[in-house]
Formats: structure tokens, C-alpha cells, sequence
């Protein structure tokens, strides 16, 4: 049903979406969606979750492998790992990241951000000169936030600049913070 549901969504749009043409796309019938999901919302609320938590777990994955990379490369593998997440729909997520983004299921990715604050100022980020540099609470807050608030955009928008220019200013700007930090 949740496929159904984004098969729609790739040519519709969330307020054009209906529970009876998701039951039908998944040949069930209505009772059974309702069985599952009470309502649009809580069908919506479902893939955002799915959605967003699957793009979490590349994140978080991509940065467990990758931590003696530098930070430059660290950025590049978190944008790559956003990117795959999409998996070629990004309409689709698009339409999903502005329903979360003005609905309560916004703060899906917010275990997210916490896990990515706690990962950096306890194991660090490569700064420049190739060594590790814990960050302090607030560094870490403003890194993840200013991250996630590009790529949030980024994904939302239909006129964003392409993914690679987009991908070489966050580096910059993240190496740039991390120079600018100075040693731990």
C-alpha cells in the first residue's frame, strides 16, 4: 500500500491523493487500507516515516564506515547516502518532505540530527590536516542543522541549483567551519 501510495505520488500530488485510488492502485479494497491505516494522514505519516528512516540508516551507515575520511569526504559521502536514499523519486520525496516539514510527522528526523550531534562530538569529524576534532555541543548543533536545512531545501526545491554545486559549497562550508574552529 505504501508503494501504491508513492506510485501516485510520482504524477500526483499529496492533496490529490486519495485512500480509495492508493486501495485500488494496491488492489485491496478500502476496509483493508483503513485496516492499516486510518486515515490519509496516518498513510502519509506511515511513508514519511519509511521513508525518512531509511534515509537515516544510509546516513548514519555511510558515516560509520567512513571514519577516518576527511571531512571534505565525510560531507560528499552524507550527501551521497541522501541522494541514494531517493532512490531516483525525488518528486516524490519532495512532496513527502513538505507535508513533514508542515505536519507533526516533521520530527521524524530529528533522532537523526541527534545521533549525528552525538556521533560528532564523541568520535569527532575530520578537520583539515587529516585529524579528528571532536566538536562542542553547540558546533556539532550549528553543523547538522545548517547540513540538514540545505539538503531539506535542496530536496523540497524544483529550481535548487544541480546536486554537485550544491555538494562542493557544503564542503566548503563545512571545511571552512571546521578551519575556522581551530584544534580541539
Amino acid at each position: 500500500m505504501l508503494e501504491a501510495a508513492i506510485q501516485l505520488l510520482e504524477t500526483g500530488s499529496i492533496e490529490t491523493l486519495t485512500t480509495n485510488a492508493v486501495a485500488a492502485k494496491a488492489g485491496v479494497s478500502i476496509g483493508t487500507l483503513y485496516q492499516y491505516f486510518g486515515s490519509k494522514a496516518a498513510l502519509l505519516d506511515a511513508l514519511v516515516t519509511r521513508e525518512l528512516g531509511a534515509m537515516s540508516d544510509k546516513i548514519m551507515g555511510s558515516l560509520h564506515t567512513s571514519t577516518r575520511a576527511s571531512a571534505g569526504d565525510r560531507i560528499r559521502t552524507t550527501l551521497s547516502a541522501v541522494t541514494a536514499a531517493y532512490g531516483g523519486r525525488n518528486r516524490v520525496h519532495r512532496l513527502l518532505i513538505e507535508h513533514a516539514s508542515t505536519n507533526r510527522s516533521g520530527g521524524r528526523l530529528s533522532p537523526l540530527y541527534a545521533q549525528l550531534i552525538d556521533l560528532w562530538t564523541r568520535e569527532g569529524v575530520a578537520s583539515p590536516g587529516g585529524i579528528a576534532r571532536k566538536l562542542t555541543a553547540a558546533e556539532a548543533f550549528v553543523l547538522t542543522y545548517a547540513m540538514a536545512g540545505v539538503l531539506r531545501t535542496m530536496a523540497a526545491s524544483e529550481d535548487a541549483p544541480p546536486a554537485q554545486e550544491v555538494e562542493d559549497a557544503l564542503v566548503r562550508l563545512v571545511v571552512g567551519f571546521l578551519r575556522e574552529a581551530g584544534p580541539a
